[in-house]
């Protein structure tokens, strides 16, 4: 009796210690690299980015596949601190200014589950000599729209990183 006792309370310890652990939501994904490089608050952004080249974001951990796209992978031709397009973006200008977004660049965005990358292709060859914004949604800024693991966990905050293109060489700021 005493053995049966013994192991009905260890599979129920076992059962419900399992259960715990099923329930323990891991933290929100967080983007953890991009290209081109996000440098630190510190230092500038990365200028003499190839007009033709692909915007990507790696993230900590798999992410729902349909959860990135357009809407919350995005670019912006600008500098801004805070996006949330068509209505608000802000400037990073002294002081900043909030006024309305201007359109996301053209493009396609895929997701990549072996390396957790998301890719942002923009369709029209970027301007040369131009700043840029793109932008991973996050949920902190109240416009329901993020990108989420596999679990549906959202990303907490928008990632915003920056970059300027390079020039032609003529300082004509035309496509690349």
């Amino acid at each position: 009796m005493r053995k049966t006792l013994l192991l009905f309370t260890t599979m129920a310890v076992s059962l419900l210690l399992a259960a715990g652990m099923a329930w323990a939501a891991p933290g929100a994904p967080t983007v953890v690299s991009t290209v081109p490089p996000t440098p630190a608050l510190t230092t500038p952004h990365p200028t003499g980015v190839d007009p033709t080249a692909k915007i990507k974001a790696k993230f900590s951990e798999a992410m729902k596949e349909g959860s990135i796209n357009t809407t919350t992978f995005y670019l912006l031709a600008g500098h801004f601190s805070a996006a949330n397009p068509p209505l608000s973006c802000t400037t990073t200008g002294t002081p900043p200014v909030t006024g309305l977004c201007p359109a996301a660049i053209p493009a396609t965005v895929s997701y990549n589950d072996d390396t957790n990358t998301a890719k942002l292709d923009p369709t029209p060859t970027l301007l040369n000599s131009t700043e840029y914004t793109a932008v991973v949604e996050g949920t902190a800024d109240g416009d329901m729209k993020a990108v989420k693991d596999r679990g549906g966990t959202p990303m907490a905050s928008d990632y915003i990183f920056y970059f300027t293109t390079a020039s032609d060489g003529s300082g004509n700021p035309g496509r690349g």
